[in-house]
């Protein structure tokens, strides 16, 4: 029996990391981001000197030479103190060279002198975001969703507030709505099944994932998020599958080595998972996840020193971890370490403590004989907050 206060890391597919579009300074599809700014419209006509340096600074921008850009719509701004186009464009090209002070102030003067202006809105809603202020970024995406109703990043980007927020109902209603507008989008299907795989709706969420490789068959996510549906859905081959077509795709792709490892693990089969795992390490040395799936097939195994080993890991990069110190006590219990597995009980406790297991763990094996204990924790895949897919890594 594996205790029931183990950490069990589910490999469940992510919505936060590499859903985003490859994007620009607003986290907006070029593409999109180009339909939208042709179809705004000014009463206003701008001075032909402003209009000259906001269109120099856009091609330097384009062209990758932001600190020139920055010149130029400075220069327009100066020229033209009122014209909300250029106070965002400034604002664009400073995000993109991560001085959000500077870019808020920006697309907050563009906002006051057109309160209308859906970019901006949408660029402060990224911007907000990415500062963690899903509150904020909501409410912009929000804003400028009620002036464009058929902006699909808008909608595509508050979906992955929403999900950040929990409220994955809402975000399935918002990719939903990007994918009708874009069907094409391939990310857009991709975010919609995350959320539907999330909300327990494995079925939809592996007809996204199918309709995003149908659309980019050369990218490795869809297949490893398509390998967490079917593998949570029990179809453990159909699993081991997509992920080996993922890791075909992308051989680095540590997350996909960690999720075929723990499907293989499921599986019953401990000497393929840890190769799998130990590959994962290979890729990204600071992959907890993986470490500590390592280190429970090597429990399983009976390999206490490896076991022991691999927890240390963990907490080597997850000190405050209640349920690795807790872990790593099982392991250090088994191998016959009775003192050192009373300290990690211990740890566990004042980490955790209201966990009556950790208490009843350090109680027995204070009043125990000094003998190895062959039960112990068990496997776990990718983490949701580290989003599997965790293509980053």
């Amino acid at each position: 029996m594996f205790p029931r206060s183990f950490l069990i890391w589910v490999c469940m597919p992510g919505i936060l990391i590499l859903s985003a579009p490859t994007s620009n300074s607003a986290g907006v599809s070029q593409d999109a981001r180009s339909r939208k700014a042709s179809t705004r419209q000014s009463a206003v006509k701008w001075s032909a000197a402003a209009q000259v340096q906001l269109t120099a600074g856009q091609k330097l921008e384009a062209a990758g030479s932001l600190d020139e850009a920055i010149v130029h719509y400075q220069k327009a701004v100066k020229l033209e103190p009122n014209w909300p186009d250029a106070h965002n464009a400034l604002g664009s090209a400073y995000n993109q060279q991560h001085k959000p002070s500077l870019a808020m102030l920006e697309y907050l003067r563009a906002i006051r002198l057109d309160p209308g202006y859906a970019e901006a809105h949408y660029n402060l809603g990224t911007l907000l975001r990415g500062q963690g202020n899903l509150t904020g970024a909501a409410q912009q995406f929000e804003k400028a969703l009620q002036i464009d109703p058929d902006n699909a990043g808008a909608h595509n980007d508050l979906g992955l507030t929403y999900a950040q927020q929990g409220k994955l109902g809402l975000a399935i209603k918002e990719f939903r709505s990007t994918v009708r507008l874009e069907p094409g989008w391939a990310i857009a299907h991709d975010n919609l099944g995350n959320a539907l795989a999330m909300a327990g709706d494995l079925n939809g969420a592996m007809t996204s994932y199918r309709n995003t490789i149908a659309l980019k068959p050369d990218w490795a996510q869809p297949y490893n998020n398509l390998g967490n549906a079917l593998r949570q859905a029990g179809n453990l081959e159909a699993a081991v599958e997509q992920y080996q077509k993922a890791l075909e795709l992308n051989p680095k792709y540590a997350v996909a080595c960690n999720n075929l490892g723990f499907a293989l693990q499921q599986e019953g089969n401990l000497d393929d998972a840890i190769k799998q795992y130990q590959r994962a390490i290979h890729l990204n040395p600071d992959y907890a996840t993986a470490h500590n799936n390592l280190a429970t097939a090597y429990y399983q195994k009976k390999n206490w020193h490896g076991a022991i080993s691999e927890y240390g890991q963990v907490l080597r990069l997850k000190p405050n971890d209640a349920a690795g110190h807790f872990n790593l006590g099982m392991a250090l219990k088994a191998a016959g370490d009775r003192k050192r597995a009373l300290e990690q009980f211990q740890q566990a406790q004042k980490l955790d403590p209201g966990n009556q297991q950790y208490q009843l763990a350090y109680e027995s094996l204070l009043n125990a004989a000094d003998t190895p204990e062959t039960d112990g924790p068990g496997p776990g895949g990718e983490a949701i907050s580290k989003t599997s897919p965790d293509g980053s890594k």
